[in-house]
């Protein structure tokens, strides 16, 4: 049991001096169990880090972003991604008031995350990935504000298997009927979960700029199956995006985000 909340946890756990007060054995079976309940939840949270949800910046074709944050989780390495951007039509070109069309999409998934878990004692396998796409529409209300809005599709697969708890041999523990023992957490048996996450969402947003290829961006999502809102603040520079995602009903409220991006 305890391995188990050892893998859950550390996935969004990080101990440090300044947080020695809190109780993070209790934290981490509250923030467990709301992992055991809705596991594609949780990771979908990591998902939308890595995502690239803005438009391109004016006179810019082409975009590509990989995530080096998010979370608390070193994603280049832990989940590589893949963004990109494609401006399909331009703002003004067509008529005068007509607005930028970007298309978006991306994936991303973990085979670090299953070659850790490869050799565990209480996970047989783990893996997870997923993908979005969608359009991204904006325009000038003056030289200083940019508005954008868009629509995605976002799905996610996450799939675990656990082995059954050990005796001090090394032998399977099985219960009164020859079955096997798995873990238990929160009272209930945990053999493995298979689940997704999938949902479509609206996104609006405004930019304004603050230099040559520089510019803060704020936007809100609205998930229009689970109901659910996410925020995020960003600034976002020539090669780097820096910002803040806000998930109001996740089990990490806010993420750290850290992306790479080249835009031609």
């Amino acid at each position: 049991m305890k391995r188990i909340i050892l893998l859950l946890t550390a996935l969004f756990c990080l101990n440090g001096a300044a947080f020695a007060a809190i109780d993070w054995q209790a934290k981490g079976m509250q923030m467990g169990g709301e992992i055991i309940s809705n596991p594609a939840a949780f990771f979908y949270d990591f998902q939308q880090d890595l995502e690239a949800t803005t438009p391109l910046p004016p006179g810019k074709t082409f975009g590509l972003q990989t995530g080096l944050w998010g979370g608390i989780l070193p994603t280049i390495g832990a989940m590589p991604s893949l963004s990109g951007k494609f401006r399909l039509l331009g703002e003004g070109r067509v008529a005068p008031g007509v607005p930028q069309v970007d298309l978006i999409g991306g994936y991303w998934s973990s085979p670090l995350a299953e070659s850790a878990f490869k050799d565990s004692e209480s996970i047989e396998n783990f893996n997870f990935n997923g993908y979005y796409m969608g359009a991204i529409v904006s325009a000038s209300v003056s030289p200083k504000v940019r508005t954008f809005w868009g629509y995605k599709h976002s799905q996610l697969k996450v799939k675990a298997d656990f082995l059954p708890e050990t005796n001090a041999d090394g032998t399977y523990k099985t219960d009164t009927d020859g079955s096997y023992k798995y873990p238990e957490f929160m009272g209930s048996e945990i053999t493995g979960f298979d689940t997704g996450f999938k949902d479509n969402f609206i996104i609006a947003g405004i930019e304004t700029p603050k230099g040559i290829g520089k510019l803060w961006s704020m936007q809100l999502n609205y998930g229009l199956k689970t109901q659910t809102f996410s925020s995020k603040l960003s600034w976002y520079g020539k090669y780097f995006e820096l910002g803040l995602n806000i998930y109001p009903e996740g089990v990490l409220v806010i993420h750290p985000v850290w992306n790479f991006h080249l835009n031609f």
